[in-house]
């Protein structure tokens, strides 16, 4: 059976959005993802965690897969509005077009198959449904950082594979929309505001690519 990294993660897995700087980082995330939104009745978010958007996007039936039954157990008490189902990207317990959007928040770094995993998000997305995959971008800083903690053997990064954008725009073909956060480096102090328009001038790719696709 494949080592769970989130384990002895779960319980604190939200801590670091409390932080400044995360604080700063997950509402810039959460602006990008609100822009890219669909209309709908139904979500499916594959590697749903600890439900942190689950409990935020505004769609009337809501369900979460984790494979983690450490964060699947966090994320039922904090969001139990929310079904819960224990299940793996690469094989979705839920029969074709079953959902109108379906969202992979920087899932992808933790899975075994990616082609796979996109693969059933489609199968199981209605006619006309969308499908948003947020990554973590492999040549932004703070991948540089993640690569280095994985290297390290700090979980949960020690097994992570990174996408690029266009690695991503292979797989799925250009989307329909795209937006980018948080140009600053991770060791930026404040104010993060002018840290991260700074990391913007200076080219700096956004750690988090979101695409929408159809």
């Amino acid at each position: 059976m494949r080592e769970d990294p989130f384990e002895h993660l779960a319980e604190a897995y939200e801590a670091w959005y409390e932080t400044p700087l995360g604080a700063f980082a997950i509402a810039e995330e959460e602006r990008a993802l609100r822009t890219l939104l669909p209309p709908g009745e139904s979500l499916l978010e594959v590697g749903a965690g600890t439900g942190y958007w689950l409990k935020r996007l505004p769609y009337p039936r809501k369900v979460g897969l984790e494979p983690s039954l450490a964060m699947l157990r966090v994320g039922q008490k904090r969001v139990p509005e929310a079904a819960w189902v224990a299940g793996r990207g690469e094989a979705l317990p839920f029969p074709e077009k079953s959902f109108d959007v379906v969202l992979l928040f920087t899932v992808l770094e933790f899975v075994e198959d990616v082609e796979r995993v996109l693969a059933e998000a489609k199968r199981v997305l209605k006619e006309g449904g969308s499908l948003l995959v947020g990554i973590l971008e492999a040549l932004s800083p703070w991948a540089a950082l993640y690569r280095r903690l994985g290297e390290r053997g700090v979980p949960p990064w020690q097994g992570a594979r990174f996408l690029s954008r266009e690695d991503l725009e292979a797989l799925l073909g250009p989307p329909l929309q795209a937006k980018e956060a948080l140009f600053l480096a991770p060791e930026a102090q404040p104010p993060f505001a002018e840290a991260d328009a700074a990391g913007r001038r200076a080219g700096n790719r956004g750690a988090l690519y979101l695409g929408r696709w159809r």
